[in-house]
C-alpha cells in the first residue's frame, strides 16, 4: 500500500466569521486541520453557550470521533477567517486498517480516557462555578468577591 498523503485526502474548507463549522449533536464524519484562523468550540448551556475551547493553526478538532464515532459533543464556530484541511473518517479508515490490533486497542483506550478526562474537566468546572455562586465569588483562583 502507498504511503498516505493527507493533503491527497483532505478538502480545504474556509470559515468566515461566526461561520459553524459543526453543531453539538452532529454526526461525526470527518475530522479537521486548522491551517490559519481560530475555532471556538462550544457547549451550549441554558439558552446560551460556554466556550470550551479555542482551536487554533495548526491543531486538530474531531480526531477522537474518529474512535467511538459519537455525535459532536460541542459546536464549532469560527471567531475570524479560518482555513481547514478535511479529513473524512471513510480516508483515514484505510490507513487505520493497517494498523496491528494491539495498537489499535491502545489507540481507543487513550481516545476514551482523554473523552473521560474532558467529561471531568467539564463537572469539577461546573462545580467552582456553582460553589463561587454560593459564596458570593467570581470564581477565579482568587477569589474575588462581586461587587
Amino acid at each position: 500500500m502507498a504511503p498516505f498523503s493527507y493533503m491527497a485526502a483532505a478538502t480545504i474548507k474556509k470559515l468566515r466569521p461566526g461561520d459553524v463549522l459543526f453543531n453539538e449533536g452532529d454526526d461525526s464524519k470527518s475530522l479537521f486541520i486548522v491551517k490559519k484562523g481560530a475555532i471556538s468550540i462550544r457547549k451550549t448551556k441554558n439558552n446560551t453557550f460556554v466556550e470550551i475551547a479555542k482551536v487554533q493553526a495548526n491543531q486538530v478538532i474531531g480526531e477522537l470521533s474518529f474512535f467511538d464515532r459519537l455525535p459532536r459533543s460541542a459546536a464549532a464556530i469560527a471567531m475570524i477567517d479560518t482555513e481547514l484541511l478535511e479529513i473524512s473518517f471513510e480516508s483515514l479508515q484505510k490507513v487505520y486498517d493497517q494498523i496491528p490490533d494491539y495498537m489499535k486497542s491502545m489507540i481507543a483506550s487513550l481516545a476514551d480516557r482523554l473523552r473521560r478526562a474532558n467529561d471531568d474537566i467539564r463537572i469539577l468546572q461546573k462545580k467552582k462555578e456553582n460553589q463561587a455562586s454560593a459564596d458570593g465569588t467570581d470564581g477565579g483562583e482568587n477569589g474575588t468577591v462581586r461587587g
